[in-house]
């Protein structure tokens, strides 16, 4: 009888391709990116998608990581909400490989650089071969760090419990000591399992690697004296106004910065890319609490003085469910700028169907 009503229950998931995203996405194989919008709703949160397949999609609620399987481009998480008006932020949105019978053939994975190694073989040893987690939590090199070219690791020990959650992680022994150990846990703790009420919370081990992509140097005497600085710039909050989303971007880094960026634009620039830039705002792009905030400063030659204001964040105005691209380069960097400017001035107002990247000279960075 029991075993009548399971197969019925399963056959009522399968119906109209609601499958349970536990049976039917597969996060550890990532088939391209996706956009997404998170929206609180009072005691739930709305996670939207650009994408029908099975999107994994990672953002934080007033600064507390969450992770979303999405399945049909919507889904729902029960939330606590602990402020009136929570600061969304979506990290990243990655569109998983699909098992339900109606998903059409993934894409062709699209190469995207990434500064941290997947886990290697003595990390898949110490972990639990029977027990693969459902969504991966690719963690987050530290920005310190991969400015400087530091390489190292973390070994996190952690419990999982049987609804597929962890619990508990810590770091056991890391080199250097306190470099990597915040993005380690913060991307073990992202993790989800298969569930199992049946199953003992289990306690795993894994270590993390960490290293720099490959022919990037760090800042011991080595670093590239000209070059983008992509790598410096985060996103920090995105505020969704319906029509468009305002997208703040930071410097990472400890080099003052000037941003290019295009995006997706809106209303009578629908369908076409939009570029602006700090350069031509007058503003250059500190860390947040940099002494030189606020700090005017005249630059230039005698036939092309500005004047320049250091500031802690750079705008970019998109419209919804879109990505947007940028160049960083050092401030005293010229031929970097120079080449921002030249690509700035290639895709703005080009279609939207014109790739940003094939218009560039120099390596341009592009939103999740």
């Amino acid at each position: 009888m029991r075993l009548s009503i399971l197969t019925a229950t399963f056959a009522a998931l399968v119906a109209g391709g609601k499958i349970n995203a536990q049976y039917r996405c597969d996060c550890t194989s990532v088939v391209d990116t996706c956009s997404a919008e998170v929206a609180a709703r009072g005691s739930w949160l709305e996670i939207k998608t650009d994408q029908q397949q099975c999107a994994r999609v990672d953002y934080f609620v007033d600064g507390q990581p969450f992770v979303s399987v999405v399945v049909d481009g919507e889904d729902r998480e029960d939330w606590l909400a602990r402020t009136a008006d929570p600061k969304i932020m979506v990290q990243s949105c990655q569109v998983c490989r699909d098992n339900g019978p109606a998903a059409a053939a993934p894409a062709a994975p699209r190469p995207v650089p990434t500064a941290v190694a997947p886990p290697s073989p003595s990390a898949a040893a110490t972990a639990d071969a029977g027990l693969q987690p459902l969504i991966a939590g690719m963690p987050e090199y530290p920005a310190a760090a991969e400015a400087r070219g530091i390489r190292g690791y973390a070994e996190v020990e952690f419990t999982v419990n049987s609804a597929g959650g962890v619990e508990n992680p810590r770091v056991v022994a890391a080199e250097p000591s306190n470099v990597f150990d915040s993005a380690a846990l913060a991307a073990v703790a992202r993790r989800r399992y298969p569930e199992d009420l049946a199953r003992a919370p289990q306690v795993l081990k894994e270590r993390i690697e960490f290293q720099p992509e490959r022919g990037a140097v760090g800042r011991a005497g080595l670093e590239p004296t000209a070059g983008p600085r992509n790598g410096c710039v985060r996103e920090d909050a995105v505020y969704n106004y319906g029509e468009t989303v305002d997208v703040g971007l930071i410097n990472a880094c400890a080099d003052p910065l000037l941003v290019f960026g295009c995006a997706a634009g809106t209303g009578k620039n629908l369908g076409r890319w939009v570029c602006s830039d700090s350069e031509q705002r007058g503003d250059v792009l500190v860390p947040v609490g940099d002494q030189r905030l606020g700090t005017r400063y005249i630059a230039g030659n005698a036939d092309n003085v500005r004047t320049y204001r250091y500031t802690d964040n750079f705008s970019v105005i998109r419209a919804p469910n879109s990505q947007y691209w940028w160049v960083a380069c050092v401030e005293d960097d010229s031929a970097c700028r120079a080449d921002a400017r030249q690509w700035t001035r290639a895709v703005s107002g080009q279609s939207a169907n014109v790739d940003p990247a094939d218009r560039s000279r120099v390596a341009v960075a592009r939103s999740h």
